[in-house]
């Protein structure tokens, strides 16, 4: 009797470890935020500028890890080709990165915010001079919902060391690649 207790026991502590091995917990998620937006993001970039669109073009940027629940948004070699009649003036921000953007997360959705400035960019006023501004460039809000990113930026200009007298409005929409 006390073999048959003992086979009892050990068959009902092999059934436990058993379901507790098979419980939900392989389900959870356990990817940081920040590995699930970081990414290369194909899309297209449309300038405003005064409530005119002046620019819209195919470009690809990164999200870039930043810890665990931030990231960097880089744009390489980021120029705005602003029409401007029947010119267009190509403006180089160079190497674009706004860096620790922090993610939050409702519903599957991750929103980010982020700043930087830019100082000495050169805007080319003739075939031969150039203005030099600072930029501080905002990304208020961005999205990112499963593999599509909405990008809003507004890139604030003022002259070296003066007041902000224009804002250039930008949107891009991506999706992960």
């Amino acid at each position: 009797m006390k073999r048959i207790s003992f086979y009892l026991f050990a068959m009902l502590i092999g059934t436990m470890s058993f379901l507790m091995s098979c419980s939900d917990d392989d389900d959870d998620d356990t990817t940081v935020a920040s590995e699930k937006v970081a990414g290369t993001y194909n899309g297209n970039l449309v300038v405003k500028l005064m409530g005119q669109e002046v620019a819209n073009e195919t470009k690809s940027l990164s999200l870039v890890k930043n810890g665990d629940d931030a990231v960097n948004v880089v744009i390489k070699d980021f120029i705005l080709s602003v029409s401007i009649g029947e010119a267009s003036i190509p403006v180089s921000l160079g190497d674009l990165k706004v860096e620790k953007c922090a993610l939050t997360q409702k519903d599957g959705k991750y929103t980010f915010s982020g700043a930087t400035e830019l100082k000495g960019i050169k805007v080319p006023i003739t075939e031969t001079s150039e203005l030099p501004v600072d930029c501080t460039v905002d990304i208020a809000d961005a999205t990112v919902d499963g593999k599509n990113l909405s990008l809003p930026i507004v890139v604030g200009v003022s002259m070296s060391g003066g007041e902000k007298f224009m804002d250039v409005n930008v949107q891009y929409t991506g999706v992960k690649q």
